[in-house]
């Protein structure tokens, strides 16, 4: 359901406007997680052809890595060691595996990022890194957490008054 998000437990329940098409709700990304593993199989009494026939708009977004490999860019599931699953894509290059991040997640990583790691270097680096990590941090998203960092205005304002 949509709606304002007034706490964190919120979250859970959210999901994006369309007009925020790449931010994707935990719901979202665990329904995705479950059609990603079962796409070769089948499941809740459906064969795989049948399973894929009713999930048939989902494989147009999204190319699950299990069925023609390298048309583009290959959804696939990571597991970590505590059994955590995580929805990815390959990288252009297809070197690497690039995370989905759910709504919840999206101000810690750009938070990490851009303070921790790049000290406030600006937008464009910030944009760079995310694009290499993160397969669904919209420009818009990045643009409106760097328009609302302190430090970043700070130097701004020091900028425009010297």
């Amino acid at each position: 359901t949509g709606g304002a998000v007034q706490s964190a437990a919120d979250l859970d329940g959210f999901v994006p406007p369309p007009t925020n098409a790449n931010l994707k709700s935990k719901a979202q990304l665990k329904e995705w997680i479950y059609i990603a593993e079962h796409w070769a199989t089948g499941v809740d009494g459906l064969d795989a052809g049948q399973f894929r026939a009713k999930h048939k708009t989902w494989y147009s977004r999204m190319k699950p890595v299990t069925y023609k490999l390298g048309r583009r860019t290959g959804i696939h599931i990571r597991e970590t060691d505590d059994g955590t699953k995580y929805l990815c894509r390959h990288s252009k290059d297809g070197s690497k595996s690039i995370i989905y991040l759910e709504i919840g997640q999206v101000f810690d990583a750009l938070f990490e990022m851009h303070v921790m790691e790049l000290g406030h270097r600006g937008r464009d680096a910030t944009k760079n890194l995310a694009d290499e990590r993160y397969a669904n941090l919209p420009d818009a998203q990045i643009r409106a957490f760097l328009d609302a960092c302190p430090a970043c205005a700070a130097r701004r304002t020091a900028r425009a008054f010297s």
